[in-house]
C-alpha cells in the first residue's frame, strides 16, 4: 500500500508574542504598530501568546486572535499557569502550554574557535555588488559575505554567519534554519529587521550606539546581542 500521510518530529521556530496590559484596545494598536514596520516578516509566522498580566476581559483573548489572523499570523497557543486565562483560550481555539514549557533549541556547540565557520557548511558566497530594493539573496548551507550594503526592502538570508562589508538598511537573517551559533558582522547596521536562528528585533528596538560602527550581532541568553567592534 502506498504511504498516505507521514507524521514526524520537527523543530519549529515559534515567534513568543508577551502580552503587558489587559487593555484590548491598548494592545492591538501596539501590535499593528509593531506588524506595520516589516509586514512581509510576520506574515504565515506562528504565534505562542504569553500573558505578563492577570484579568483579563473575558473577550480579550478571541478579539486578539481574530486581529493575528486578519494580519495573517497564525496563532496556536497559550502559555499560562492562570486557570481563567486557560478557559479563555480554550474558546478562543488556542493549545494551552505549561507556563514552564520551553520552545526546544538546538544546542550550540562549544566555542573553542569564535572564527570558526557554522559547523557543516559549504564555501562562503559572496555577493560583490550592493543588494537593490526588493532583492532577496540566499546563501543556503554557507555563509553569506556581502561587499557592498543592503538597500532598504532587500533581504539577505544565510543558514551561517552573515558579513557585509557596507551598511545594512534592509532585512538580515543568519541561522535561518535554527543554527543558533550563527553571527552577523556589518560595517554599520541600521536595519528594517535582524534575525538569527528565528530570534529578531525590529529598527526601533535596535540602540542607536548599535547603528554606528562595525557591528557584531549573536544570540546570548536567547536574546540578539550587539556589540561594537
Amino acid at each position: 500500500m502506498n504511504k498516505v500521510i507521514d507524521l514526524k518530529g520537527s523543530i519549529l521556530s515559534l515567534t513568543v508574542l508577551k502580552l503587558f496590559s489587559n487593555d484590548i484596545e491598548q494592545t492591538k494598536q501596539a501590535l499593528e504598530q509593531k506588524v506595520s514596520q516589516a509586514p512581509d516578516f510576520f506574515v504565515g509566522i506562528p504565534v505562542v501568546l504569553e500573558p505578563e498580566v492577570g484579568n483579563l476581559d473575558p473577550t480579550f483573548l478571541a478579539l486578539l486572535v481574530e486581529l493575528l489572523h486578519q494580519k495573517q499570523m497564525i496563532p496556536i497557543g497559550i502559555r499560562t499557569e492562570d486557570e481563567s486565562i486557560k478557559e479563555q483560550a480554550n474558546y478562543a481555539g488556542l493549545a494551552v502550554f505549561s507556563g514552564e514549557a520551553k520552545v526546544k533549541k538546538r544546542s550550540k556547540p562549544e566555542k573553542s574557535d569564535q572564527k570558526e565557520n557554522c559547523s557543516g557548511l559549504k564555501s562562503a558566497m559572496v555577493i560583490n555588488h550592493a543588494v537593490r530594493s526588493g532583492q532577496q539573496i540566499y546563501a543556503k548551507d554557507r555563509d553569506l559575505i556581502v561587499m557592498g550594503s543592503v538597500n532598504p526592502g532587500a533581504e539577505i538570508i544565510a543558514d551561517g554567519n552573515v558579513h557585509v562589508y557596507g551598511t545594512i538598511r534592509g532585512k538580515v537573517f543568519a541561522g535561518s534554519q535554527g543554527e543558533t551559533s550563527a553571527r552577523i558582522f556589518a560595517q554599520k547596521i541600521d536595519a528594517e529587521l535582524v534575525c538569527i536562528a528565528g530570534l529578531y528585533q525590529l529598527s526601533e528596538d535596535i540602540l542607536p550606539e548599535y547603528k554606528q560602527g562595525f557591528i557584531e550581532v549573536s544570540l546570548l541568553n536567547e536574546q540578539l546581542n550587539f556589540k561594537s567592534l
